[in-house]
């Protein structure tokens, strides 16, 4: 009988729930379908604005949480349906949540992702793997990234050196078939140009980039923002769009004596995502090597033409290797709920900076 396990995830951009099916009966992960869902506008705004705020108060968390896990199950229940496979035959759902704020470096380290786990298990009646990044921060480490693990899993076995980069809300790294696994967020993806093009009626983002193609790079509002701590830090490092937001624009913006039009405030956003990444690449010594991207960042043709132009790697996608990349991470949350289940724990050590062997995720069983 086929192991059939579900990976749930939303991105930092809280654009799309990716939803994915797949059979992990054997080492082999067989992709059985990929869907993905819209998230209702008025909870996507709440979702944003809470993102944005210093603090959120907890009746407001617990109300996101139940919202978010309704979306959720009924994401599941459409791609089921979809799908030529029963409820009775999934093993476990991997069930990543939205991410609302991940401040693994504050006083009291914590990170936060809504979507019910529980809620999720209950309703459908299927073991709910979720809260992956908590284990991890509680044994020291930035609770990201995770997907270094699986990047490893997929795209590592012919031991060329490779970097695979996911550019959602938040870009993050993979180097892989180096000495030791490396992952780390670079910076900024998609959150800043979408939070300017949202508050400049562009749209919820700026699609395939065409608003910021029309601008001109400010080259001190960019030095400006590269100059940031954030940038500066070494690796393991994580970061959020509640540290890349509209204050932090705001703030770079007014260290300048005089006002820059709007499309070339997003001109230079691109740069941000695209310098900090071609600068990691470089600390990696990645830079002659194979560069795949995968998330929604790919589907910024500008931003895409500016990393190619920038880099002297050879960039293309993770279709190239076999899987969408739309929906690595949504696999990824899918396998690694399989490896929960099985009780695999992680050494994340050169990833995350986390001490000794942690566990990915809790366990949640319906209730009876």
């Amino acid at each position: 009988m086929a192991d059939i396990y579900i990976g749930l995830m939303s991105g930092t951009s809280a654009d799309l729930i990716d939803c994915a099916t797949l059979d992990l009966s054997s080492e082999e992960i067989k992709v059985l379908n990929c869907k993905n869902f819209e998230i209702p506008e008025d909870l996507k705004a709440d979702i944003i604005q809470s993102s944005q705020s210093e603090k959120i108060e907890q009746e407001l968390i617990d109300d996101l949480d139940f919202r978010m896990a309704e979306v959720l199950v009924n994401s599941v229940k459409e791609i089921i349906s979809d799908s030529d496979i029963e409820t009775k035959d999934i093993k476990a759902i991997g069930s990543h949540g939205q991410t609302i704020k991940h401040e693994p470096k504050s006083k009291t380290p914590y990170t936060l992702q809504i979507g019910d786990p529980q809620k999720i298990s209950n309703d459908l009646n299927i073991t709910t793997v979720g809260n992956f990044r908590h284990d991890d921060i509680g044994a020291g480490g930035e609770g990201a990234p995770l997907t270094p693990v699986f990047h490893n899993k997929v795209f590592g076995n012919d031991r060329k050196r490779k970097a695979i980069v996911n550019i959602g809300g938040i870009t993050n790294i993979t180097a892989l078939n180096y000495p030791e696994l490396i992952g780390f967020d670079t910076g900024p993806g998609n959150c800043l140009m979408d939070c300017w093009s949202r508050i400049h009626n562009v749209g919820n983002y700026d699609d395939k980039g065409s608003w910021a193609s029309s601008g001109t790079i400010n080259p001190f509002l960019l030095e400006a923002m590269m100059g940031d701590e954030y940038f500066l830090r070494k690796y393991p490092k994580s970061t959020g769009p509640d540290y890349f937001n509209h204050e932090w624009i705001n703030k770079n913006l007014f260290k300048l004596s005089k006002e820059i039009p709007a499309e070339d405030v997003q001109a230079t956003l691109v740069q941000v995502t695209v310098v900090s990444l071609i600068e990691s690449i470089n600390i990696l010594n990645l830079s002659n090597e194979n560069i795949y991207l995968c998330g929604g960042g790919v589907h910024n043709d500008f931003l895409c033409s500016e990393i190619n132009k920038q880099s002297k790697a050879r960039v293309s996608t993770t279709l190239e290797l076999g899987i969408d990349p739309d929906y690595v991470e949504a696999i990824c949350f899918g396998w690694l709920a399989k490896q929960r289940i099985e009780s695999k724990s992680f050494n994340l050590g050169e990833i995350t900076g986390s001490k000794g062997e942690v566990y990915l995720g809790r366990i949640y069983e319906p209730s009876k």
